[in-house]
């Protein structure tokens, strides 16, 4: 079975948890569900959430990428007692000293996730649909659990050009030219 493990100081993690809560904001139905990507590659950690990027210098173990839900994981953390903070990532079972909780996804095989997405903090469906025309593969788009939000984006894209041929349609603008225009925007 794969694993892979970081030790660091619980707290450099722990107020590197509070800076990205920070740009989070309070803890809230629009936030609530953001991922918190931890990468560990040769003696560093990388959290990642849509707008923040942040490493930190460790002890690691073997390399990986896993995603777990930011709030969650800040718990834990903030509950540990130990000065150190060692994670163990064993398929897709995440420790913290005795804790065992399971992690969205993990990744060993292959590097072909190791992209983290680029996203701003507040971002918004045409940011999303921007995606897959940066090259993001739908392996990424699933580890950062957004292949849903690409699908209701898109699904709204089309709902709203229709809405947009409805109002238009009066003075000849057809489907296919709003959706053209769109799609020219999107791949700015």
């Amino acid at each position: 079975m794969n694993h892979s493990s970081f030790i660091v100081k619980k707290e450099a993690l722990v107020q590197e948890l509070k800076n990205i809560n920070k740009a989070l904001g309070r803890k809230s139905k629009y936030n609530i569900q953001t991922v918190l990507e931890l990468t560990i590659t040769d003696n560093m950690l990388t959290l990642v959430v849509p707008g923040v990027k942040i490493t930190i210098d460790c002890k690691t173990i073997n390399t990986c990428k896993a995603s777990i839900d930011f709030f969650y994981f800040k718990d834990i953390i903030d509950n540990t007692i130990s000065k150190e903070i060692e994670c163990i990532i064993r398929g897709n079972e995440l420790q913290i000293g005795k804790t065992i909780f399971k992690v969205q996804t993990t990744f060993f095989e292959n590097d072909s996730i190791l992209r983290s997405i680029k996203l701003p903090i507040n971002y918004t469906q045409w940011h999303v649909l921007q995606l897959e025309h940066k090259g993001y593969t739908l392996e990424e788009l699933q580890f950062n659990n957004l292949e849903f939000v690409m699908y209701y984006a898109k699904k709204d894209l089309k709902k709203n050009i229709l809405k947009a041929k409805e109002i238009l349609g009066l003075y000849g603008v057809t489907f296919k030219e709003i959706e053209e225009l769109v799609e020219k925007k999107i791949k700015i």
